[in-house]
């Protein structure tokens, strides 16, 4: 009996076992930015783990929210606010960094968007020179545990 409770127990464990990925040395480089975990085994089985995002948040979170008209403290995370986007750009490149508007057409209507991120959103932050660099497509939609992560406002 004491044999098949720990087998039990040995492979319970096992199907609980969460794969996560941090890039090595990434707590330096990233600093107040926090580390990006990804959980491998959310993330289609050819990723690459060298392409993956080492940094958790958006460069700019550390910063006054850029696409928050109303942000006017400095160094304080603001909450994505949703403007509507009748009769605006839904790319933009903002401060070297491309976002775009996403979602269904109700949510875009509503103003919903996300940053864009290279490798189907959980690759590098996508910087820019001008709109024209940046993708409209929702699977650039930044992906991850950040707080930036994901369509929304």
């Amino acid at each position: 009996m004491k044999f098949t409770t720990t087998l039990f127990g040995l492979f319970t464990s096992q199907a609980l076992a969460v794969n996560m990925y941090s890039a090595p040395n990434a707590e330096k480089e990233c600093g107040a930015l926090g580390v990006a975990k990804w959980d491998l085994d959310t993330l289609p089985a050819d990723t690459d783990v060298s392409e993956l995002r080492k940094c958790k948040e958006h460069p700019l979170s550390l910063k006054i929210h850029s696409r928050n008209p109303d942000a006017t403290k400095v160094n304080v995370l603001q909450k994505r606010k949703c403007t509507s986007s009748k009769g605006k750009p839904r790319v933009g490149c903002d401060k070297h960094w491309c976002w775009q508007n996403c979602g269904s057409p109700r949510e875009v209507e509503w103003g919903a968007w996300c940053w864009s991120a290279h490798k189907s959103g959980t690759g590098d932050w996508m910087a820019c020179n001008s709109v024209s660099d940046c993708p409209s497509d929702d699977s650039y939609c930044a992906k991850g545990d950040c707080n930036q992560c994901g369509c929304g406002c």
